[in-house]
């Protein structure tokens, strides 16, 4: 009986010197390893934004391919959910939540049970390639979550190492795309689509008919767009909008609603610089225009032609959407989705 009180309070102890050292671990846990691929940002980037391309490199879907798996959203960007249900994964959520071209991708990780964690992908153009980065950070709540915390570069650090090996296999073996030319040729051509509305939040603005006026108008329109997005804690759910609201080259000027689409809706006061709506549902005549924006007036001149060839009725204002980053893409390279709001 001895022995076993003296079992008791050495366990109690350990337990209780435990429990005190806890208080000063860290309070969450951050993973990541880096390759280096050779292909262009461009091209990593939208096989990485393509939620249904992650089960062709996934250590995960390695080790439970036979788990259940299950892809919702949309093909690619902010909104692409992959679920998985196994013996051996789990069961959980990978959502991407933020969609950067062409430099970051951040998901969001919802393992049952369990809080929120998050991973990003941080793309780097270098000598040999692109540098990618693969982050994972979480929090620990709990003196078990604590503990469990240190020994998780161990835990998921080989499996990042391996998921990167997989994944610079997979896009180096990827066949290089088509001359932009050829794609031009293909893609430039106005359709008939139907557009689901997006929150927006917005700011009126105007510029000269000037290219580098209307570009120095639309940067500090976005600025403060992205401010407000901060301070408000909303997320990128697309790429920027332009929205015509007035003017032409024969005015002299172009009156635009600089736009960015978020996750959530939202109240602003009236007296705001910065507004919300929803955008525009319906059908619409899309065209993709790849090149200058200053060479967009013959897409456009394309764009209504179609309208009036089709006895189309314009229902409101034109916009474009800026799919590529300039500061990451060369002139000739941009892609602008240009829509015209049709009956």
């Amino acid at each position: 009986m001895a022995f076993l009180r003296k079992l008791f309070i050495f366990l109690a102890l350990l337990i209780g010197i435990l429990f005190a050292v806890s208080f000063f671990l860290p309070k969450a846990a951050h993973v990541e390893r880096s390759t280096v691929i050779d292909t262009s940002p461009e091209k990593l980037f939208n096989y990485l934004n393509n939620t249904s391309n992650f089960n062709q490199w996934s250590p995960w879907f390695e080790m439970e391919p036979d788990a259940k798996y299950e892809i919702t959203g949309p093909e690619s960007g902010v909104g692409g959910i992959l679920a998985w249900h196994g013996d051996k994964t789990g069961k959980g959520t990978q959502e991407i939540i933020e969609s950067n071209p062409y430099s970051d991708i951040k998901l969001k990780l919802v393992f049952d049970g369990q809080a929120p964690a998050y991973a990003n992908y941080k793309l780097e153009p270098v000598m040999a390639g692109t540098k990618i980065t693969w982050n994972f950070d979480t929090s620990l709540n709990g003196p078990i979550e604590k503990y469990l915390g240190l020994m998780m570069d161990s835990i998921i650090g080989g499996m990042y190492e391996k998921g990167l090996d997989n994944l610079k296999t997979k896009v180096e073996a990827l066949p290089d795309p088509e001359p932009i030319q050829e794609i031009a040729d293909k893609v430039q051509q106005p359709e008939e689509v139907m557009v689901e509305a997006q929150n927006l939040i917005y700011l009126a603005n105007k510029a000269d008919m000037d290219g580098e006026k209307i570009s120095k108008a639309l940067a500090e329109s976005y600025g403060k767009l992205v401010t407000f997005m901060a301070e408000k804690q909303l997320n990128f759910a697309g790429a920027p909008l332009a929205i015509t609201t007035g003017g032409s080259p024969e005015e002299g000027f172009w009156a635009f609603e600089a736009a960015l689409p978020v996750d959530l809706p939202m109240e602003t006061d009236d007296s705001s610089e910065i507004q919300f709506k929803l955008s525009y549902s319906g059908k619409a005549v899309k065209l993709v225009h790849i090149g200058s924006y200053m060479s967009m007036g013959k897409s456009y001149e394309k764009l209504a032609q179609y309208v009036a060839e089709n006895n189309l009725e314009p229902n409101g204002n034109i916009w474009e959407q800026y799919v590529s980053d300039p500061a990451v893409t060369a002139e000739k390279d941009l892609i602008t989705h240009l829509y015209f709001p049709v009956k």
